[in-house]
């Protein structure tokens, strides 16, 4: 700290007559503020001032760095999870009518990272596989997205729309369930569970190859964008295993901050389109626009 600057630092935080003056230069010793000059009155009232001054301002910093330190403090701490979760992701995320009828908290999860201890969404294709992966809600019908809520979530009037018989609004799916949709299909898809969906031949596999193959690499294509897009920039630590000959391994049992997945879920599934819907006169759907309609499927 220079001459000037430790002067200063006395003179306004410990009090006039503790600081002498710094020099001005190399042979000048003239102080800012020559006490020799001043009257005994004038010098105590500039003590007294300086003093109650310093004690003002020690106060005011200690009151801004305890604040500094406790925002800091409280970034790490699980209550913040229950701040307005929706209005954070909205600066980071297209904006959805999600996020306007909840508060989709964060919350800290550690995965469930294990190699060979496989959970019932690992396990050989059967009923009660499927069971666990349709109650993430990946057979659910399209939600509708009011008007006015549809540009700001990245639709357009070329979107397929409801009648305004039925309320209006568009039609649309919640991007997080189709991701999950398309992560069954591929786990469906996969070399040892294949010959039992495909003897099935429900659903997807009721296809005939010329549209089951796309429909597959489309999905892995979209979580390949998805996971590309929402890059997680968390680090695994490794582990060491075999007490006989010790080797590292990842630890893949990783904590993550995650939005409340089950609250999306609710949501897509209380917001439903009707399981049947109408298809007399007053048609579900409003009829498309000449210029609205694509010549091929994009």
């Amino acid at each position: 700290m220079s001459s000037i600057s430790t002067w200063y630092f006395r003179w306004r935080f410990l009090g006039a007559s503790s600081a002498p003056a710094p020099d001005a230069g190399a042979g000048d010793h003239e102080p800012f503020i020559c006490h020799s000059d001043m009257e005994p009155g004038r010098r105590k009232k500039l003590k007294r001032s300086g003093g109650s001054l310093g004690m003002v301002c020690f106060m005011l910093l200690g009151f801004f760095a305890g604040g500094a330190l406790l925002m800091a403090a409280s970034s790490f701490a699980p209550q913040r999870l229950d701040v307005d979760g929706s209005a954070i992701i909205q600066r980071v995320s297209i904006d959805s009518p999600i996020l306007h009828d909840i508060n989709l908290r964060q919350v800290i999860t550690r995965f469930n990272g294990s190699f060979f201890h496989a959970d019932i969404f690992r396990q050989d294709a059967g009923p009660r596989v499927d069971e666990a992966w349709e109650s993430l809600g990946v057979e659910y019908r399209p939600v509708v997205v009011p008007d006015h809520l549809a540009s700001r979530s990245g639709l357009s009037e070329s979107h397929v729309r409801v009648s305004e018989v039925y309320g209006g609004g568009y039609l649309a799916n919640v991007e997080g369930l189709h991701h999950l949709h398309c992560l069954n299909l591929i786990r469906k898809a996969v070399y040892f569970n294949y010959d039992y969906y495909k003897r099935l031949g429900e659903k997807e596999f009721s296809n005939g190859e010329a549209i089951l193959r796309p429909h597959i690499t489309h999905c892995i294509d979209i979580i390949r964008q998805q996971l590309m897009c929402v890059v997680d920039v968390g680090v695994m630590g490794q582990v060491w295993w075999d007490p006989e000959d010790p080797k590292a391994f990842p630890d893949f049992g990783t904590r993550h901050k995650c939005r409340d997945f089950e609250a999306v879920r609710a949501w897509a599934k209380e917001h439903q389109v009707p399981d049947e819907l109408p298809t007399t006169a007053d048609k579900y759907l409003r009829p498309p626009r000449k210029e609205d309609v694509l010549r091929d499927i994009p």
